[in-house]
């Protein structure tokens, strides 16, 4: 029994390279530094836009939970730290795409930029 199974895994190690290099490559387009500079430039965008939505988002409800706490000093406070958290988040956000296209631009023309 032993020498059969022996057999067998050796016939079929054997023959693993046959069915490995037996198979054909997809023929494909190369990708360029350009297609991933554009990948990422699309990706930093789209992040940069749901960041602005969820900004708002959290802003807007921010504003329901101040007006929706009434006198209650808890609430209050709790819907004023989450508006500050909002703003922050909004400015850090958008600042990191200020400074992204301030360095494309000074890295794309320098002398154009201080014009």
């Amino acid at each position: 029994m032993k020498i059969v199974i022996l057999a067998l895994l050796l016939l079929f190690l054997s023959l693993a390279p046959v069915f490995v290099f037996g198979q054909t490559i997809p023929s494909g387009t190369a990708v360029t530094p350009t297609d991933i500079l554009l990948l990422f430039e699309s990706l930093g965008g789209f992040l940069l836009m749901a960041g602005g939505v969820l900004i708002g988002i959290t802003i807007i409800i921010t504003g329901i939970m101040y007006m929706l706490a009434g006198s209650n000093q808890q609430k209050v406070t709790t819907a004023k730290n989450m508006l500050k958290a909002g703003v922050i988040g909004a400015l850090v956000i958008f600042a990191a795409g200020i400074i992204t296209e301030t360095i494309r631009a000074i890295a794309g023309d320098p002398l154009k930029f201080f014009k």
